[in-house]
């Protein structure tokens, strides 16, 4: 299942387990992915700690964090020859994507790509025809 979150090792660890202790003294083991970009960030981890660094959420939630890092994970995939996953790329360049596709009409499936133009007005009827 590895081969499946290849895009997500570019900004994220592996998964693992992590105690963290709380300002009460006590502890809590907790399973999640680092997010290798801002655990290097020292004025990052300075201004909000290691707890908004590390995510237990699902694939689908990292990826959207990895959003916020979209340049380095797009340099990173195309480095590594990995796809990028749709979940990670800004919704902004997404819709973009799509729409110069139905501009060029590679599309497939989309109506607006597959409609037939009309002709009218672009020919000039002959004189005496």
């Amino acid at each position: 299942k590895k081969w499946n979150t290849s895009d997500l090792l570019t900004i994220f660890s592996d998964t693992v387990t992590v105690k963290f202790t709380k300002t009460d003294g006590s502890s809590e083991m907790l399973r999640g992915r680092w997010c290798t970009v801002c655990r290097d960030n020292a004025a990052y981890v300075a201004k909000y700690g290691k707890w908004k660094m590390f995510h237990l959420g699902s694939n689908s939630s990292c990826r959207q964090h990895i959003r916020s890092h979209y340049k380095l994970y797009q340099q990173q995939c195309t480095e590594q020859n990995i796809a990028e996953n749709n979940h990670a790329i800004p919704r902004e360049v997404l819709e973009e994507r799509r729409q110069q596709q139905v501009r060029i009409g590679l599309k497939q499936g989309d109506p607006e790509a597959q409609r037939q133009a009309s002709l009218d007005g672009v020919f000039a009827k002959a004189p005496g025809l």
